[in-house]
């Protein structure tokens, strides 16, 4: 009897520990929706950027998704870009993880004294949990919340739609920042009217020959190195992504700023130049190794009007996170998160 109960007690746990061992190495895997896969060390990129812009530059903050920012990568990134010299800090959307959520972000921007915040929408500000969206005239009371809340800085151009977040701003230096919404209206991309409004501001900026930007909380579809952005959306969402970037190259557009995947990647679509820089603190993409882009991080833009080749440089700025801080990491699959 006593045999038998050793057996079965070592069955046990040679079974709990085949399980164990299973979860372990299922929770390391890469998430199934990166594609840039072994290669993702080849779209990292970062300037050398001095500690305090050069004079005739313009210095600008880029960054997105804190949500569920159990490192404190938010305030920090605050404090770090009003000490290097900012003059506005665009966010690329996921204040917290629900709408309900999003006053207690509010605090977070006396970090930033006097340097104004521009964000972009993102899907946690319109869906509880980033999942659960409820009834249309639910999401356009998120939206009027959203813009009542925090489009409070000046300089904003606000185009004329209730139900998306879609407005540009004129910044010193000829800079002309446009941030898009494609979150608002669930599977279906920007929307015609959108698209309709972006390309009479894209050529209105051009023929003032401004230094254009873009900023928007997904990625545009097909890209090299994620399918976590507009593709998950719908065949409608990933013809108004190739739509945006016909615009987007027809008028020249210096850069594109995109959020969503909490990871870094530095990337040509279509001879666009694009930052992905989803990492002020929400749960970094799972699997991927810092080499490859998997940190808490923001962006340093420096913008000069006067060159005429390369008038954006950009410094990804790490999360000094040293024990016994440690970054926050995802469990889930990109596939299955919002």
């Amino acid at each position: 009897m006593e045999k038998r109960s050793v057996a079965r007690t070592l069955s046990a746990f040679t079974i709990l520990f085949c399980w164990c061992l299973l979860v372990s190495c299922k929770n390391r895997s890469l998430s199934s929706d990166v594609k840039c896969g072994r290669n993702c060390s080849s779209f990292q990129q970062s300037d050398p950027l001095p500690d305090q812009p050069s004079r005739g530059v313009i210095r600008l903050a880029v960054g997105g998704d804190s949500r569920n920012d159990k490192s404190h990568v938010l305030p920090w990134a605050f404090r770090e870009a009003t000490r290097r010299g900012a003059k506005a800090f665009f966010f690329l959307g996921d204040l917290e993880l629900s709408p309900a959520m999003d006053k207690r972000f509010l605090p977070h921007l006396a970090e930033l004294g006097n340097i104004p915040f521009y964000p972009a929408i993102g899907n946690h500000e319109v869906e509880t949990l980033g999942l659960i969206r409820g009834r249309n005239s639910d999401s356009l009371e998120k939206v009027k919340k959203f813009k009542e809340g925090f489009l409070t800085g000046s300089r904003i151009h606000l185009a004329p739609f209730s139900d998306t977040v879609v407005y540009s701003v004129d910044l010193d230096g000829g800079i002309h920042f446009i941030l898009m919404d494609n979150v608002s209206r669930k599977g279906e991309g920007f929307g015609p009217g959108q698209l309709v409004w972006l390309a009479e501001d894209l050529s209105a900026a051009s023929a003032e020959k401004k230094i254009i930007l873009v900023g928007m909380h997904k990625g545009l579809a097909k890209n090299p190195v994620t399918k976590h952005a507009m593709d998950e959306d719908g065949p409608h969402a990933v013809e108004d992504s190739d739509a945006a970037l016909e615009l987007f190259r027809h008028y020249k557009a210096s850069m594109v700023f995109v959020s969503h995947s909490h990871m870094h990647a530095a990337y040509l679509q279509d001879g666009i130049q694009v930052r992905l820089t989803g990492g002020m603190g929400a749960p970094l993409v799972r699997g991927l190794p810092e080499a490859d882009g998997g940190f808490h991080h923001f962006l340093l833009v420096d913008v000069t009007s006067n060159d005429d080749h390369t008038p954006v440089h950009v410094q990804v700025v790490k999360f000094p996170c040293m024990p016994p801080c440690a970054p926050t990491m995802s469990e889930t699959d990109e596939s299955q998160e919002n």
